[in-house]
């Protein structure tokens, strides 16, 4: 997952990250299960919401994207999903953030 965005993509799933560590899904699951007591949804989110702050940081890059285009480009294909789980994992909504992040440069 570190060396990797392919998580960032819309069609990810538990299989997919199954043939990059060269595994099963069921197995991969497992793991995830136990080492972070999260499921694979839970456990994705936090890995993009994590980009998602990178990205709505960076205003040199990322400055002139919408948070939706922010959003689809994390491999959310709802951007009220994407609101509902940055809202969760960080405490604010991503316009909030993004507002922070340019009063702070």
């Amino acid at each position: 997952m570190e060396t990797t965005k392919e998580y960032c993509e819309s069609d990810f799933s538990l299989e997919k990250l199954a043939t990059l560590v060269n595994s099963n899904s069921k197995y991969v699951s497992q793991v995830i299960n136990e080492t972070y007591q999260k499921n694979f949804s839970n456990y994705i989110n936090e890995y993009r919401i994590r980009e998602a702050r990178i990205r709505l940081m960076d205003i040199e890059h990322y400055g002139n994207y919408t948070i939706k285009a922010i959003s689809e480009s994390l491999g959310y294909k709802s951007h009220a999903t994407f609101i509902n789980v940055f809202r969760k994992i960080t405490g604010i909504t991503p316009s909030i953030y993004q507002k922070m992040a340019k009063e702070q440069s």
